[in-house]
């Protein structure tokens, strides 16, 4: 869990870093794009383990690269472009330099999103050649390479970005938590093996069109306004969790039949028996230093009723 909750802080810090650069860059303010530089050489550094250093190549205006590693021979150009015309020109400017006799790779890191490019490579046929594929990093693709480190390297990163970017933590930090702690709490919960006579196969659409049909409206609205801010939170938090096959169906099937006792002891209405589980998951959890969020608690349990976890359908039902 813990890593969770780093790459959450991780991808928080990176993100304000690519939505800083592109408003500045709007208001062509572009200091931060020099700035940028010697933040991504240390930052390669640290989480990839390159020797990166700060070169000047070609004439000032139109740098072929920023960042050089003469043992990995590995060359790269920070940028905030991503358009093909701009990659091209700097491909274009590091084989005139003759710096690909020098290092075997180019890799152009935008700071944003890369885009889709028809062409699948630069060069070739004899010449240089460049993948528009694999050799275009932007910050996703950072996430992805620094999700594969291990926890100690992580906590680096982390605060690393934290000391050098100087952000307030992210009030994401504190829903990831929450999250990871309804999990760990729901997962050891003591519950009997058996489903008994739950549908085990999620149908949504029956549930909520058919069988909660004066609540649909209501469902179906919390549903999609908690996912607008929880949702990645929790999408982090399961991409990353460390349960195993067991424990994630203990945590199912607790869930539901804990979650069909406490919908008949509300006489079937869901808004009710929705707010009596949020209520009683947070006396499960515990204290914390900071509160555990509520509408965090409340998500993962609509999602879990999408799921077909809460509040499973009969099969009698199916009839």
């Amino acid at each position: 869990m813990n890593r969770a909750r780093l790459l959450a802080d991780i991808s928080y810090y990176l993100t304000h870093l690519r939505m800083s650069v592109e408003h500045l860059n709007s208001l062509n303010l572009q200091d931060i794009n020099v700035h940028a530089e010697t933040f991504f050489r240390d930052l390669l550094n640290l989480a990839l383990g390159y020797k990166l250093k700060n070169i000047n190549i070609v004439e000032k205006n139109a740098r072929a690269i920023d960042l050089g590693d003469e043992g990995d021979l590995i060359a790269i150009q920070v940028t905030s472009t991503s358009d093909l015309a701009k990659i091209k020109h700097t491909h274009k400017g590091f084989v005139a330099g003759g710096l690909d006799g020098k290092y075997d790779r180019l890799v152009v890191l935008v700071i944003g999103e890369k885009k889709r490019y028809r062409e699948p490579v630069l060069g070739g046929d004899g010449s240089f050649s460049m993948s528009l594929t694999d050799d275009i990093w932007d910050v996703p693709d950072l996430l992805r390479k620094i999700g594969d480190l291990s926890l100690g390297k992580l906590e680096c990163c982390r605060d690393f970005l934290r000391d050098e970017l100087a952000i307030a933590v992210p009030r994401q930090a504190n829903e990831v938590d929450t999250l990871i702690r309804v999990i760990e709490v729901l997962s050891a919960a003591e519950e009997g093996p058996s489903a008994a006579d739950n549908r085990e196969d999620p149908d949504p659409e029956g549930k909520i069109r058919d069988r909660f049909a004066d609540h649909a409206e209501f469902l179906e609205r919390q549903y999609v306004d908690l996912h607008e801010i929880y949702g990645r939170a929790l999408a982090e938090v399961n991409k990353h969790s460390d349960l195993g096959h067991v424990r994630v169906r203990k945590l199912q099937v607790y869930l539901m039949n804990w979650s069909d006792r406490v919908l008949s002891d509300c006489g079937g209405d869901p808004k009710a028996a929705l707010d009596l589980l949020a209520g009683k998951i947070l006396l499960m959890m515990g204290t914390s230093e900071a509160p555990f969020d509520d509408g965090a608690v409340r998500y993962y349990l609509i999602d879990q009723l999408i799921a077909c976890n809460v509040f499973p359908n009969k099969r009698a039902l199916d009839a």
